[in-house]
């Protein structure tokens, strides 16, 4: 063998050496990205999202709660658990049935109607928010005259909450304003019983 191809082989080496090198970092590097995507995930929905399952008809036509009796067959709300309601924002909260003594947490989801400050009527079926008739366009049906002449201003920490589905809703007009430290979260995108995806 020559001298000089003798030499060729010997350089072959460090260039070998090197793309092994860089192969070894590249994977460590997608490794550390891979774990790292994990932890923030976990980390953000520990602290961060929740998930809430519909069961029952107070929130149609904008949500469905499956058949009744079915498990596990509503829409599935995606919670942001840090946000601040605001008007309109579909909540999840949680109220205590019964005494002090009794009291179970029953967990609801209904609307936003009005927050800290703002005052609540309703009038032969029809809702005012701060003096102004309001158009409600996602409700199921009129509210019936069981609701009329209420008049609520919601207290500092407190928001008022309904139903869409007016008529077959427990909730503030029963219940009372829920407290800011009851709420579970706020729902920014929505899991249908068919599988698709869309906004609240």
């Amino acid at each position: 063998m020559e001298e000089k191809d003798l030499m060729a082989e010997k350089g072959d080496l460090p260039e070998n050496g090197g793309r092994k090198k860089r192969v070894l970092v590249a994977l460590i590097t997608l490794a550390v990205i891979v774990v790292l995507a994990v932890v923030c995930a976990l980390l953000l929905r520990e602290f961060v999202f929740d998930s809430f399952l519909v069961d029952g008809r107070s929130m149609l036509p904008t949500l469905d709660g499956g058949e009744t009796g079915v498990p596990d067959d509503g829409d599935k709300l995606i919670l942001d658990t840090v946000k601040t309601p605001d008007r309109g924002d579909i909540v999840v909260f949680y109220y205590d049935w019964g005494d002090a003594l009794t009291a179970t947490p029953h967990y609801l989801v209904k609307r936003v109607i009005a927050v800290a400050g703002d005052t609540v009527e309703i009038r032969f079926g029809d809702l005012y928010l701060n003096g102004v008739l309001q158009e409600e366009d996602y409700i199921l049906e009129r509210m019936d005259s069981l609701s009329d002449r209420l008049t609520v201003t919601v207290p500092e920490g407190c928001y008022f909450v309904m139903g869409d589905n007016r008529n077959d809703s427990t909730d503030s007009r029963i219940i009372g304003c829920v407290p800011k430290e009851n709420l579970v979260g706020t729902c920014f995108l929505i899991l249908t019983r068919g599988g698709s995806l869309r906004l609240p």
